[in-house]
């Protein structure tokens, strides 16, 4: 998948939790970094999560953006008592592309 269209998609799946939850959607990913104790993707800024790549769950900091990730995006709890859930593969593709460092427009 193109790296625009890897941007929109993921986009569209935060702006679902966010509408969700009563957030105004975003117009554009936050610029994350790469680099030290900063290094946050920008999926975990816009969500207030970590996202863990490799187990392929993200873990929410607020009890009801698990909930609400869980019902828009139909995706199973993963670990309840740390409000995590399943990754869908749009924000795996997403996270993973930033993380190798193939969106640079978003990096701080």
């Amino acid at each position: 998948m193109e790296h625009q269209a890897i941007i929109t998609t993921a986009l569209s799946f935060i702006n679902a939790i966010r509408r969700e939850i009563g957030e105004e959607p975003l117009a554009a990913f936050p610029r994350g970094s790469l680099k030290g104790p900063a290094a946050q993707c920008p999926v975990e800024r816009a969500l207030t999560a970590m996202v863990m790549l490799q187990e392929r769950r993200i873990v929410f900091c607020y009890p009801w953006h698990a909930a609400a990730a869980a019902k828009i995006w139909g995706v199973p709890f993963a670990d309840p008592l740390l409000m995590s859930v399943a990754m869908p593969d749009a924000i795996h593709d997403f996270a993973d592309a930033f993380r190798r460092g193939l969106l640079p427009d978003l990096l701080e």
